[in-house]
């Protein structure tokens, strides 16, 4: 029997061809993966961290020639300059075998920001160590995520506004007043400092409203809330309570000085020549009561409650005019209302 005739080399040689030309079809079905792969991929030798390949999409990506790649080390490539390519980051890739970035900022050999995924792996090749880089453009998914946040932080903000705004007015609500007046008074207890408080209410209101109309009443109460917002420190805080009621809190401003404000504030609200429909709305009064602490209450209850009490004796001495809040026995709120007197 001749050797071309062996039963077994011929076997033999059938199967290393059979090994070969499923080796060939492997590497060719990986190569076209590689090709056609929508994510960048370079692959590395593991001992130089030079560049032995670079797939069409990841080039395209990048803006760089095949040849302007290979051979070269990542850290000499633009985009990875200092970023994750650093000798650092290789020395660590090769030490764990495995590296990801979530969000890497690259740039284009145009300047262009990408955003992508990078994740690397090593692994053996005909007894040889290389290491494989996944790169996945992110730009439009990060794009379309930080869009989502902004209006999201906007809506939010826009949800705050409108949780602590009166919407006729724009001055902080009730809840924001119930909210801020414990904060302003612990604060200024730590600083042994003075804070006032002081209520306001439009004299007669109900009667201006009825004879003019809702919607002018609306207007008269913006134009009081613009008089307050022009007239008020920045560490000031005015609020709507409610129907014509307003309050003032002014953190560091005695007694002497925040009647002072109001007054002041009274008078030109008492000046305006507001209008509405081409008629004249009238002459607009308010009275106030003021209260401050340590002087009158400790707590934000009982200095809100010493304020509208002074309010309720300034409208039963007959209306405009400012109150001051007295206190001549210790606090008791339900029957304070006769405590609160006109300072001369």
């Amino acid at each position: 029997m001749t050797e071309n005739t062996n039963p077994q080399l011929v076997s033999g040689r059938n199967g290393r061809k059979r090994i070969e030309n499923a080796l060939a079809d492997s590497e060719l079905r990986y190569r076209r993966l590689f090709e056609t792969a929508k994510d960048g991929i370079l692959i590395l030798d593991a001992k130089t961290g030079q560049i032995t390949d670079a797939n069409p999409f990841l080039q395209a990506m990048l803006g760089y020639r095949h040849a302007e790649l290979l051979g070269k080390t990542l850290w000499e490539i633009g985009p990875f300059k200092d970023v994750v390519a650093s000798r650092a980051a290789f020395r660590q890739l090769q030490a764990k075998e495995y590296v990801r970035y979530d969000n890497l900022p690259l740039e284009t050999k145009d300047r262009e920001r990408r955003n992508v995924e990078f994740v690397s792996n090593v692994y053996m090749v005909d007894d040889m160590k290389v290491i494989q880089c996944n790169i996945r453009d992110i730009t439009e998914r990060k794009e379309i995520e930080d869009r989502t946040r902004r209006v999201t932080e906007g809506l939010l903000s826009s949800l705050r506004e409108q949780a602590n705004h009166d919407p006729l007015t724009g001055l902080f609500n009730r809840r924001y007043l119930d909210d801020s007046l414990p904060r302003e008074l612990s604060l200024s207890q730590r600083r042994s400092t003075s804070l006032s408080v002081a209520v306001l209410d439009v004299d007669h209101f109900k009667r201006f409203n009825d004879a003019f109309g809702h919607d002018a009443g609306d207007l008269a109460l913006r134009e009081c809330a613009h008089v307050l917002s022009q007239n008020l420190r920045a560490s000031d805080i005015a609020c709507r309570l409610g129907g014509e009621e307003f309050a003032l809190v002014l953190p560091d401003s005695s007694l002497a000085d925040t009647r002072q404000r109001v007054e002041q504030i009274c008078a030109v609200i008492k000046q305006l020549e507001t209008r509405y429909d081409g008629q004249s709305l009238g002459t607009m009064t308010l009275s106030a009561g003021i209260a401050t602490s340590p002087e009158h209450a400790s707590t934000a209850p009982e200095l809100l409650r010493a304020a509208d009490i002074a309010l309720y004796a300034a409208k039963q001495a007959g209306r405009e005019q400012v109150i001051l809040y007295e206190l001549r026995a210790p606090f008791e709120p339900k029957s304070a209302t006769r405590r609160a007197v006109v300072r001369e």
